[in-house]
């Protein structure tokens, strides 16, 4: 699904770029936006189950996952050389969000418990087409891009940590380890400019993220070490607020 949203996005951009005529002497180097404002994050749960290597635990068998949605802060830079065209880089700030297992077997008369925490920021890079003339005072633009995600911050939760040493999985506080990841991104946005001939505009955008990274839980044994993996498709849908200023 995530692979059709942004093919989607690339098949309503590049044809409408394939046509545009844009003159060389609209050409104009120095035209450079500047962008601030909040981003609500809301990360998708369609993650695999946690389990061994190999093997799986009954009390973690087909387990899922709800991560809690943040809201964090954004800022990016436009350099718009084209009245059509725009390169964008945005960066989102850490967002901060708690993980529940679902379906969990491990204690009678639950189906959830709280595994653990992390924060995620991103930087994205965009391509963005324009396609309303500039005398608008509304700029409509859908971009596509890469980004770049860091998931840091990453631990475990008391009570997630307390069943794996009471159910004698491990032998000791086990750590949650989270990398990052590299995906595709899409966007869809608005600036509106607050009167003709003013250099101040409010901004709206929705932006998919294809992102996911291993969630790997090490933990004490005896002897040695074991863990549990998990592939977490964060793939988050994020939607920014805030303020252009032009240059």
């Amino acid at each position: 699904m995530k692979k059709l949203k942004l093919a989607a996005a690339v098949a309503l951009l590049f044809p409408a770029l394939c046509v545009a005529q844009i003159p060389v002497s609209e050409l104009d180097l120095t035209r450079f936006y500047l962008r601030v404002g909040a981003s609500f994050v809301y990360p998708d749960d369609d993650n695999t189950p946690l389990k061994y290597q190999v093997l799986q635990d009954w009390d973690l068998y087909r387990t899922g996952w709800e991560v809690e949605d943040d809201t964090t802060w954004n800022a990016s830079v436009v350099w718009r050389p084209l009245s059509y065209l725009g390169l964008e880089m945005l960066y989102i700030g850490g967002a901060d969000h708690s993980l529940d297992l679902t379906n969990f077997h491990g204690y009678p008369g639950r189906d959830n418990i709280a595994f653990g925490n992390f924060s995620a920021s991103s930087a994205n890079l965009f391509i963005n087409w324009y396609w309303m003339d500039e005398t608008c005072l509304g700029q409509p633009y859908i971009g596509i891009g890469v980004n770049y995600t860091h998931f840091y911050d990453d631990e475990l939760n008391a009570e997630f940590q307390n069943y794996l040493i009471d159910s004698g999985i491990a032998a000791g506080q086990g750590k949650l380890g989270a990398g990052h990841s590299w995906g595709g991104s899409a966007q869809l946005g608005l600036d509106w400019r607050l009167g003709h001939g003013r250099t101040w505009l409010i901004n709206a955008a929705a932006i998919y993220t294809d992102a996911s990274t291993d969630a790997v839980v090490t933990f004490p044994v005896n002897p040695g070490y074991d863990r549990l993996y998990s592939d977490i498709e964060f793939n988050p849908w994020t939607f920014n607020l805030g303020v252009t200023y032009e240059f």
